[in-house]
C-alpha cells in the first residue's frame, strides 16, 4: 500500500483481517477495547466456550507497544532524539486505523460487560512476555 504511512503496518496487503462485528469473535494480537475515558486495550488472554467469550484480560494498548516494539535502524532513524512516546502513540494510532479499514469494529469495556464477559485488566507494573 503506497499510500500507507502507518509504523506498525508499513506495508500492507489487503485483505489483512475479516470484517468483525460479533464481540464473541475478538482476537488478541488484532481487536482493541475502548474504555470510556477513551484509553484503549489489547485482548491478551481470552477465555471462550464454543461462541461465547467468557472471560478476556486486557492490556493497556500503549503498554502493549511498549513490549512489542523493536528498535531497528529504521525505526530509530526515524524517531531519534524525539519522545519514546510519540513512536508508540503512531504505532497504536496505525493500529487503529488498520481496524477501520479492514471492518473490524473496536468493541468498549462495557459492551462485553453486557455481553457476560467477564473483564480483567493486567497489571502494567508487571512486565508482559510475548
Amino acid at each position: 500500500m503506497t499510500d500507507n504511512p502507518n509504523p506498525k503496518f508499513p506495508s500492507v496487503t489487503r485483505p489483512r483481517w475479516e470484517p468483525n462485528e460479533d464481540i464473541n469473535k475478538i482476537q488478541g494480537g488484532i481487536d482493541l477495547v475502548r474504555d470510556e475515558y477513551g484509553n484503549y486495550y489489547v485482548p491478551y488472554r481470552i477465555r471462550d466456550k464454543g461462541d461465547k467469550l467468557l472471560g478476556v484480560t486486557l492490556v493497556h494498548a500503549l503498554y502493549d507497544e511498549a513490549f512489542s516494539t523493536v528498535f531497528m535502524d529504521e525505526t530509530q532513524k526515524a524517531y531519534s532524539s524525539g519522545h519514546l512516546g510519540v513512536l508508540l502513540l503512531d504505532r497504536m494510532n496505525g493500529h487503529i486505523k488498520e481496524l477501520e479499514i479492514e471492518g473490524r469494529k473496536i468493541f468498549s469495556v462495557q459492551d462485553l460487560i453486557n455481553n457476560g464477559t467477564e473483564v480483567k485488566f493486567w497489571d502494567i507494573t508487571i512486565t508482559r512476555k510475548k
